[in-house]
């Protein structure tokens, strides 16, 4: 029987790389976007184009209700919607830094705050949110790991999805503040070693737990791509490190009789 997959950010990039493959896979998909026009060509692949203002509750819990009582219920969960804001810290506004968590944060704990309440009910699905590479310890990816183990005993998968840099339009203008690294990224655009279609269908296969993936457990945090073994590798070596040269100091808070 056909799952039902909804993703948000589907206008372009990943999002609708991904849509296209579930559709290829003969699951049923609603696509969603702010802007309806941007999910042309969609529609003849069998995939459903949705409009969804994720900074608004009431229209995510319309949009959802309509699908759950129209099509079927939401099987899997993809929530794609970013854009990088370039800049060090102290460059950045705080109109700029609460805009990209109004974005890449908060609608995602919106939408997935509404579709929990049906995936609860059912006792399963899976949940899959895209983080990066280049914030690896950020909000998203923390937040993720505290969900999956919330949402274990209702056998519901959750993971964060953790893509190297894949060959998208993601640097390209219109999905980020200028600041002063644009040039940087602007030079890297269209010249990521990722690919997006093999990167869809991974994520088919890992969210559907099967070919490569059948039998194994959805961890956490899922990474993509080569590049992210080294990035991910850096991180955690740098706080192996620092675990182990500031071990004598981090043990000595204990207290005397548990210290051994």
């Amino acid at each position: 029987m056909p799952r039902i997959w909804f993703i948000t950010g589907s206008s372009s990039g990943f999002g609708r790389q991904l849509a296209i493959a579930v559709a290829q896979n003969g699951d049923k998909v609603v696509a969603t976007s702010r802007d309806s026009t941007k999910l042309d060509g969609l529609r003849e692949l069998g995939i459903i184009p949705t409009k969804l203002e994720v900074h608004k509750e009431s229209d995510i819990q319309a949009v959802i209700r309509n699908v759950e009582s129209t099509i079927d219920s939401i099987d899997i969960l993809v929530n794609n919607i970013g854009y990088i804001l370039e800049g060090a810290i102290e460059e950045c506004s705080n109109e700029e830094i609460i805009a990209q968590f109004d974005t890449n944060l908060f609608p995602q704990v919106r939408v997935l705050r509404v579709v929990l309440t049906y995936l609860r009910a059912w006792k399963s699905g899976v949940i899959a949110k895209f983080g990066s590479i280049g914030g690896w310890n950020a909000a998203v990816a923390i937040y993720t790991e505290s969900l999956a183990a919330e949402l274990a005993p209702f056998h519901i998968d959750v993971t964060c999805v953790e893509p190297g840099y894949f060959r998208t339009d993601f640097l390209t203008g219109g999905h980020k503040n200028t600041q002063q690294t644009r040039d940087g990224l602007a030079a890297y655009s269209r010249r990521q070693p990722g690919d997006p279609v093999k990167g869809a269908q991974v994520l088919v296969e890992a969210l559907t737990k099967a070919a490569r993936c059948e039998g194994r457990q959805l961890p956490p945090r899922l990474a993509l791509g080569a590049d992210s073994l080294t990035a991910i590798g850096r991180s955690l070596k740098r706080e192996q490190e620092m675990l182990d040269s500031w071990w004598d100091i981090i043990v000595s808070t204990d207290c005397d009789d548990v210290r051994g």
